[in-house]
């Protein structure tokens, strides 16, 4: 990207203050982000009884909504700051999700209807969503001293890995509780509900976060030319293209940044009877990895550069998923873990999930910080609302072709049993899918983009 005038550096007391406000409404924040991006979504999915298609539709569906983000770009270039149309747009897109929890109410006998209502509520939630996503990105970039930026996102995501947690482990309590024969959609209509009231509290606390005046590039050219503009530069279309198909291979499995998504929660359901607290346990593991691996991951990106960091989780993390491998069917009683015998695959898959979550979030912080080296101060939010709507067009082929071999593959073949005694499964196909994509298209193309250090 061209060399541009560099951002006056702000008072050491306002970056502070504005962290501490970050790290206080990611909190928050992380309590709809355990319904959104954890067990329950997929879940109630599965409850409404969605096909594997539709599984796969709405997932693909929020990939394919950072389409949003070249829209919401050249609007929120029209504003002389970034804050007030990502509130607006942040907050509507939060309260979407009490959707869920009113179908069976407004809804009581359309229960056919309830997929697709899921699928276009949330889809329009995920199209408000990254209509301001770009414009926060660049907000932070500009806001986040670029030699501790590493630093700060990892401590950050400690913080908030902790609160996604505790949400983890009360909304699986709660769907235990609430979901009874007759009244089995009680738990999920809390459980949104509850994610709708914390999510919009985090964007309001936001709000206090102290916005950097934007460098807006030369918005007299054409729209066409605009969007191509970050594109000339050889190292932001590789660093796009590798972490689209780093997306890709993400949504095959299930992992969404190190948190459990749409096909491994449900395969643990189906074929392994987990309970909704011992499906959560996944999530609460992939958060403890980030609570350990976070802030060292961030500190070693200060020291040695996003690039080398990401290489080496891009290889590590897929490598992990191979524990899919080794589930069986036996269940175990664990000591101080209640009477009720455990699936063999959940303390398996958890153990696992403490490296696979930590390499996954390290992923995300990497791609924070070389989003910030490969795109100038003028033009930033440009630069990211490219970036992040090629990486979700890429993103929702994962899901797609996901929804499609587990509608079109048996559940389980008798005939070929995994070295634990479980049958082999579709899951088991995309976990091959997901490492050849990552190892044989994302890390080729991440090891040839050049590190830019501050």
């Amino acid at each position: 990207m061209p060399a541009d005038s560099p951002i006056p550096p702000l008072a050491d007391h306002i970056v502070e203050r504005s962290m501490r406000r970050n790290i206080a409404a990611g909190v928050l924040g992380m309590v709809w982000a355990a319904v959104a991006y954890g067990m329950p979504l997929p879940l109630l999915m599965r409850a409404v009884d969605a096909s594997g298609f539709q599984l796969g539709v709405l997932a693909a569906v929020r990939q394919a909504a950072m389409l949003a983000q070249l829209p919401g770009a050249f609007l929120v270039e029209r504003f002389p700051r970034r804050k007030p149309l990502w509130a607006l747009l942040g907050g509507a897109h939060r309260a979407v999700w009490i959707v869920p929890a009113l179908l069976p109410i407004v809804f009581p006998a359309r229960r056919e209807w309830w997929p697709l209502g899921i699928i276009l509520a949330l889809g329009c939630s995920d199209v408000m969503a990254n209509a301001s996503v770009a414009s926060w990105l660049s907000w932070m970039a500009d806001l986040l001293p670029g030699a501790r930026a590493g630093r700060f996102w990892g401590l950050r995501m400690r913080v908030l890995s902790l609160s996604l947690i505790v949400a983890s482990l009360g909304f699986g309590v709660m769907l235990d509780v609430f979901t009874q024969p007759g009244h089995e959609f009680l738990g999920f209509a809390l459980v949104f509900a509850v994610a709708a009231i914390f999510g919009v509290s985090d964007i309001a606390v936001h709000c206090w976060v102290h916005e950097p005046a934007p460098q807006h590039g030369a918005r007299h050219e054409r729209w066409w030319r605009r969007i191509a503009e970050p594109l000339r530069d050889r190292d932001f279309r590789r660093l796009t293209f590798a972490y689209g198909a780093w997306a890709c291979a993400l949504a095959l499995p299930g992992y969404s940044n190190g948190m459990p998504g749409f096909f491994n929660v449900v395969y643990l359901k189906e074929a392994f009877d987990a309970s909704y607290s011992q499906a959560s346990w996944i999530v609460i593991a992939s958060a403890l990895g980030a609570v350990i691996w976070g802030p060292p991951i961030g500190h070693a990106i200060d020291l040695r550069g996003a690039r080398a960091i990401a290489t080496r989780l891009i290889f590590f993390g897929p490598l992990c998923t191979l524990a899919w491998f080794f589930v069986s069917r036996t269940r175990w009683h664990i000591a101080g873990l209640g009477p009720t015998p455990l699936p063999q695959p959940v303390l398996l898959i958890s153990a696992m999930s403490l490296a696979v979550g930590g390499a996954y979030a390290g992923m995300q912080l990497c791609q924070l910080r070389l989003m910030q080296e490969h795109t100038s101060n003028a033009g930033r939010t440009m630069a990211m609302a490219v970036h992040w709507s090629i990486v979700g067009l890429l993103g929702a082929l994962g899901p797609l072709t996901a929804g499609w071999i587990k509608d079109h593959f048996p559940p389980a073949w008798s005939a070929l049993a995994l070295p634990c005694g479980a049958a082999f499964s579709y899951f088991q196909i995309l976990i091959v899918l997901q490492i050849a994509i990552a190892w044989g298209i994302a890390l080729p193309l991440l090891r040839r983009v050049e590190s830019r250090r501050f």
